[in-house]
């Protein structure tokens, strides 16, 4: 016999102060990335002749749209973190760094290339 879940409640509870930290420090940390969009949108917007027309620019749609899914990234990514601390059980400081480190190594080794050639990297691997 097959039960339907709700999906809503199979979520772990995760403390919204938790994510709004998270939040933060996400937005904090990709600024540097999202400088150039804002940078060049300010410059748009001082040489626009009126509001209405910055506003109806394709530059200030393109700003506000990676504004926007970069905070709903930085939100889910925040919640999953939490989510995985609270799962997992982790108490300490050290074990929070230890999941962290975990976490940033498995997102950051699809880009991390160890040799200039992949055929080198993928002998390494077998050796």
């Amino acid at each position: 016999m097959l039960t339907r879940l709700d999906p809503l409640t199979d979520l772990p509870p995760v403390k919204p102060s938790a994510i709004a930290i998270g939040i933060v420090f996400t937005q904090a940390s990709t600024i540097g990335v999202l400088a150039p969009v804002f940078g060049d949108t300010y410059h748009r917007a001082k040489a626009a002749d009126s509001k209405e027309e910055f506003f109806k620019s394709r530059e200030t749609a393109t700003a506000a749209a990676s504004w926007g899914s970069s905070l709903v990234g930085s939100a889910i990514q925040s919640y999953g973190v939490g989510a995985l601390i609270n799962a997992t059980g982790t108490l300490s400081y050290k074990g929070a760094a230890y999941l962290g480190s975990l976490i940033f190594f498995a997102s950051a080794a699809p880009s991390v290339r160890l040799f200039g050639n992949p055929r080198l990297a993928l002998f390494a691997c077998m050796l």
